[in-house]
């Protein structure tokens, strides 16, 4: 999904909006199966729609992975394409926050290792609007919290999609009443399977297979890239270069005789100090920026040819650059839109 098209979102606004598209170019079929007074919900780049209720948030696919982690143990992470979390729960009763997250499953690359879903529980089989799910009960523990729910999975034009319920439960003393708990959570868990119930897949994938998933642990990025090409580290962290001016990190792949690449700078603890680093290192400044987006810890701008996201200490500067390392317009180039889009800070 395009973050940039978000500023001024307006979800009742763009509710009604996508009822009357869908209705217009589905047909009445899919409009009805949209409770009412529920928000829709569908994917550009991925090819779903969803419904959901008008109480639950949607946290569009942003490089800000913290935004979305109401729970302790968070529902929605980093393969997340779209997250709809609602922090309604009973505290009295020991239930938090709960959410769907529709994940991507880069490394399941058929529908063998699609269906491999880490859970005790047996393999069931379901049909949800003519998609034939693999779904079991699922569950994380940590430090006296917990989220249940279930997982579901569908292999859709080669790529893996899962569907991901959670209900957090909140570590209380003294503890709640089993039945208080039960009552809650299960009220929680059936309001998920509603929404479960209204996906569908409307149109083709844009970014189908043959993309895998980088990580650098040390600044803190994820990103996707193509199958056929490797990431090659070209400034690797040290502490040194944590506390001097230099870019900290910095990682690039190649694809038809471009690089395309994320660097990071960390210790600029304000934004005058990201300012005063940005002249001296020779990159625009921000008053030469337009700000695309803002989340709850981090804000993306588009520089010249230069994009940058910058939060919690670090700034991360996305780029392309020819042969000869000149930077080139990202614009119209839809590998650069994936990488920009499918980055993530953790």
């Amino acid at each position: 999904m395009n973050r940039n098209n978000n500023r001024g979102w307006n979800p009742a606004r763009s509710s009604l909006l996508c009822l009357a598209v869908l209705t217009t170019i589905y047909g009445p079929s899919l409009a009805a199966t949209v409770p009412a007074g529920w928000r829709t919900y569908r994917s550009p780049d991925y090819g779903f729609f969803l419904a959901y209720p008008k109480e639950f948030t949607f946290y569009p696919v942003t490089p800000d992975l913290k935004e979305a982690q109401l729970s302790y143990i968070p529902i929605c992470e980093s393969e997340s394409v779209a997250c709809f979390e609602y922090d309604g729960g009973d505290a009295e009763a020991g239930v938090g926050p709960a959410g769907l997250s529709v994940n991507i499953i880069r490394e399941a690359r058929s529908e063998e290792e699609c269906n491999k879903i880490d859970s005790s529980h047996p393999l069931k089989t379901t049909i949800i609007n003519g998609i034939h799910f693999r779904w079991v009960e699922s569950g994380t523990i940590a430090v006296s919290h917990a989220v249940g729910g279930r997982s579901y999975r569908a292999f859709h034009e080669h790529v893996c999609f899962e569907l991901a319920t959670g209900v957090a439960s909140v570590s209380l003393d003294p503890p709640p009443a089993a039945k208080d708990f039960q009552r809650a959570f299960r009220k929680l868990e059936e309001r998920l399977d509603q929404v479960v119930e209204t996906f569908r897949f409307v149109g083709h994938i844009v970014d189908g297979p043959g993309w895998k998933v980088y990580s650098n642990n040390m600044c803190g990025g994820v990103f996707e890239y193509p199958e056929t090409t490797n990431v090659v580290t070209a400034v690797e962290y040290t502490n040194k270069r944590s506390d001097s001016d230099e870019i900290t990190c910095e990682d690039y792949f190649a694809d038809h005789e471009l690089n395309y690449t994320v660097a990071a700078k960390v210790s600029l603890y304000n934004s005058s100090l990201l300012d005063k680093w940005l002249r001296a290192s020779g990159y625009p400044d921000l008053s030469q920026t337009q700000v695309l987006a803002r989340s709850k810890y981090l804000t993306e701008y588009k520089a010249g040819y230069y994009y940058y996201i910058y939060g919690e200490n670090t700034l991360f500067i996305l780029s392309v650059s020819n042969a000869r390392h000149g930077v080139v317009s990202p614009d119209a180039k839809p590998m650069f839109h994936h990488l920009l889009n499918s980055f993530k800070a953790n």
